[in-house]
């Protein structure tokens, strides 16, 4: 069996169970379970934090519970609930809120404008690290580097990145996302520096939002002088 990189140093295990569940006394339709073991995972936050994904999920018309004891959460989707999508919309909250991902962040998925994506790095099925042969050596090295850029990543996308054992959640508008993908991909795979990249995306955004503010500003100063 290949490991999935980090295994002990970065434990790291999700499980998800969908099951239909008809219970009209309840009227609950569809109840969804994700199970977290992860032994780094911040319970005590995550319990602080329980009601706003409560108080959330309950205006789109879905029920959920946390369980610390047996580890795990659970969404159930309600005769409430009017967008059929929802208990899906609910799991990938799970999956990011089991991914250390903070409450406040994790439920903006629930708006049409803000995306999500979970980048596998490691050596799990579909990994950046199993398509591409990495070592265990070389995927901490260069997991490492992207720890630096963390910061830099969310000021030139303005999406909230949140690194977590062999994955990578990233949630904002989609060009964000695709950016930052790219940029993990290259440097998990490839050895690609990214602050050195990200540095230059800064730099050539800023000079495009400079130009066309002076843009703006000359058109302003020309339209007041034909006003004149």
């Amino acid at each position: 069996m290949s490991e999935d990189y980090p295994n002990a140093d970065y434990p790291n295990a999700i499980v998800l169970q969908l099951e239909e569940a008809l219970m009209v006394q309840d009227e609950i339709e569809v109840v969804s379970y994700t199970k977290f073991r992860d032994r780094s995972l911040d319970t005590d936050l995550l319990q602080k934090t329980w009601p706003i994904v409560e108080s959330c999920l309950s205006k789109h018309g879905v029920l959920c519970t946390l369980d610390l004891v047996e580890g795990n959460m659970k969404v159930s989707k309600t005769k409430r609930a009017e967008d059929e999508d929802i208990i899906f919309k609910a799991i990938d909250i799970l999956q990011l809120l089991s991914r250390s991902v903070p409450a406040r962040w994790a439920i903006r998925t629930l708006d049409c404008s803000c995306q999500h994506e979970i980048i596998k790095i490691g050596n799990q099925g579909g990994g950046i690290c199993n398509i591409f042969g990495i070592s265990k050596e070389q995927f901490l090295a260069r997991r490492n580097l992207l720890v630096g850029v963390m910061k830099g990543l969310f000021e030139l996308t303005g999406c909230g990145v949140f690194l977590k054992g062999n994955t990578i959640a990233v949630i904002g508008p989609l060009q964000g996302i695709k950016t930052i993908t790219k940029i993990v991909e290259d440097c998990i795979a490839h050895n690609v520096p990214p602050a050195p990249r990200v540095r230059r995306i800064k730099k050539k955004t800023q000079l495009m939002k400079d130009a066309r503010i002076k843009m703006t500003s000359e058109v302003m100063m020309s339209l007041e002088a034909f006003h004149v």
